[in-house]
């Protein structure tokens, strides 16, 4: 996915997989990139063997849970979600290490390319995405800790006035 005419910096990013189908999910390994170089790994071996069948998975940093390591699948929000190390990907995909949370990407220019890998890293099993993928930037300047400190000073010292704003 190429982004443009954004002006800001990103303060956060929700991904999307859509319809997505495996017959074995814990083979999957799934690699967000971002156009500064950053690389998140969004899941890998999650879900034990239980076929998954057109699920869509949002993960966000927000999220309450992270996808489960070894039981059945199921559409939902989630952390990203990694069990296990080693994790490879062929190229053109970056080799690791990979970042683990989507925060990885705050504060940095969301103009460029994003590359979304996925891959099976095991034989005997298939798959598909349906839907494709979705990205979800949301930007704005981003506050240094002191001018939020500042602001916190002019909201709670009294700036606003006795009789309130």
């Amino acid at each position: 996915i190429t982004v443009s005419g954004m002006g800001s910096v990103t303060s956060k990013i929700v991904v999307r997989l859509k319809g997505l189908s495996h017959t074995y999910p814990d083979d999957l390994d799934v690699l967000l990139t971002g156009p500064a170089g950053q690389k998140l790994l969004l899941m890998s071996d999650a879900g034990g063997g239980g076929d998954i069948n057109g699920v869509t998975f949002t993960f966000d940093d927000a999220a309450a849970a992270t996808l489960a390591n070894s039981s059945q699948l199921a559409t939902g929000t989630f952390k990203p979600s990694n069990y296990g190390t080693g994790d490879t990907f062929a190229a053109p995909a970056p080799a690791g290490p990979y970042a683990s949370a989507l925060s990885t990407f705050t504060g940095a220019n969301p103009n460029g390319t994003w590359n979304l890998y996925v891959v099976d890293d095991a034989s005997g099993d298939s798959g598909t995405m349906s839907g494709g993928w979705e990205l979800t930037i949301t930007s704005g300047t981003l506050l240094k800790a002191a001018d939020v400190a500042a602001l916190e000073e002019a909201v709670t010292g009294g700036s606003l006035g006795e009789d309130g704003p």
